[in-house]
């Protein structure tokens, strides 16, 4: 079992993930704009995510805010890796949520180690309805993949 995961001392201060703002892409092709709702969304389900993956004590979260610019290509996830690093921050979370249609939604999420960029969790969720609740399911599944993958880290 690699050492990222092994069980952390009970009194160890609790690993600290950055949680990267969620990115959105939207290729329905739907006429009606809801980019304010969208908007609206994503900042729900990364308010949710920190939280939630903190609750248990398992993990200390910290927002880091994506910005202008930002990208999830290769070297923007060096540039976030640096900046959750200087966050004191072992770990980053980032996830887009891609839209193809009113009804299929998902999302990718990766958990990486901000020293080596070693991948610690990767995963591609579907799921259903482009609505709160559908958004919301969403991010409780990514939560507890996070927290049952990650949630047991020695802080760095």
């Amino acid at each position: 079992m690699p050492a990222l995961l092994a069980a952390a001392p009970r009194n160890a201060a609790p690993a600290r993930l950055a949680v990267v703002d969620i990115a959105f892409t939207d290729s329905s092709g739907e006429a009606r704009d809801q980019a304010a709702r969208h908007a609206e969304r994503q900042r729900a389900l990364t308010q949710a995510l920190l939280q939630a993956v903190a609750a248990d004590g398992a993990l200390d979260t910290v927002r880091l805010a994506c910005g202008e610019g930002c990208s999830l290509d290769a070297d923007g996830i060096a540039a976030l890796r640096e900046r959750a690093r200087e966050a004191g921050a072992g770990l980053v979370l980032v996830g887009k949520v891609h839209k193809m249609s009113t009804l299929v939604m998902s999302m990718r999420l990766a958990v990486l180690d901000t020293a080596t960029g070693t991948l610690v969790l990767e995963r591609l969720l579907s799921f259903r309805g482009d609505n709160d609740d559908g958004w919301r399911h969403a991010g409780d599944y990514a939560a507890r993949e996070v927290i049952e993958t990650v949630g047991t880290a020695p802080a760095k």
